[in-house]
């Protein structure tokens, strides 16, 4: 600092006043760019924040658009098969069925197999549409994502597995395989890649008439057609559904943040 010294002439005052010059704009300098960091990191935290709110709400939506849907599909279809295997409805599956479940019940064997094809055939359509547009930001970690995608898979392979491992039984068999089901939920889905739907119940009950529709239903026909209890492998294939859809049940209530029954 010998330069700076014969600068200001060894004069102490000057020294002084233009040490404390320096130390004020070193500050001062210090200051502003202390300033610019704490804007610059409150920009940056608020387009975090923003992005953050943006991918929850359309995570959200992606939830409500598949979930929902699905959710009310397993629901429906878990409900049939109660009735079905636990309430006698698999007595108006045998097409001589005369009303004799319950006086009060009036229920036909065109209804009650109508019904049935249509809730599998809803199911069906609603994976099928899944699988297409499967996001992985529905599910918050790689585990939540196989969870779902197993339970899914554990319910087609509870209709088309063969020979199976989880039941024994000695009576008559149908399957209903994974393309099979696959068939069945493409025929379910109307509308283009930007709106498509599953098929109403009426537009189901129009399109049995033609023929290249209904041949596609021929293997759950011949799976619900005069099925017995105890037996018959068919009932135990339907239990075996059914407990997958309970499985699956619970998925959608977790990733639709419902509590459990």
């Amino acid at each position: 600092m010998a330069w700076f010294t014969e600068l200001v002439g060894g004069n102490s005052v000057e020294w002084l006043l233009v040490s404390t010059l320096i130390a004020l704009l070193a500050g001062l300098l210090s200051s502003w760019l202390t300033y610019r960091l704490v804007k610059r990191k409150e920009m940056l935290d608020k387009v975090t924040f923003d992005e953050r709110s943006e991918k929850k709400e359309r995570i959200r939506q992606e939830v409500i658009r598949w979930a929902n849907p699905i959710f009310g599909s397993v629901i429906s279809l878990h409900s049939k098969l109660n009735n079905i295997l636990y309430h006698h409805g698999y007595l108006a599956l045998s097409s001589d069925y005369e009303g004799n479940i319950n006086t009060n019940w009036s229920i036909s064997y065109d209804y009650f197999m109508n019904s049935s094809l249509f809730l599998f055939g809803q199911y069906f359509a609603w994976i099928r549409m899944f699988e297409e547009k499967l996001s992985f930001e529905l599910f918050e970690s790689q585990k939540e994502k196989d969870e779902f995608t197993k339970a899914i898979r554990s319910v087609s392979k509870a209709l088309g597995s063969f020979p199976t491992k989880s039941y024994t039984c000695s009576g008559q068999d149908t399957q209903v395989f994974n393309l099979q089901q696959r068939a069945i939920g493409e025929l379910f889905i109307v509308g283009d890649n930007g709106n498509r739907r599953c098929i109403t119940y009426p537009e189901f009950l129009e399109k049995q008439d033609n023929w290249e529709f209904s041949r596609h239903l021929e293997p759950l026909r011949n799976l619900l057609e005069r099925i017995t209890p105890d037996t018959d492998c068919r009932w135990k294939r339907l239990e075996a559904v059914r407990m997958a859809l309970v499985y699956l049940e619970s998925q959608c209530r977790e990733l639709l943040v419902l509590p459990k029954k």
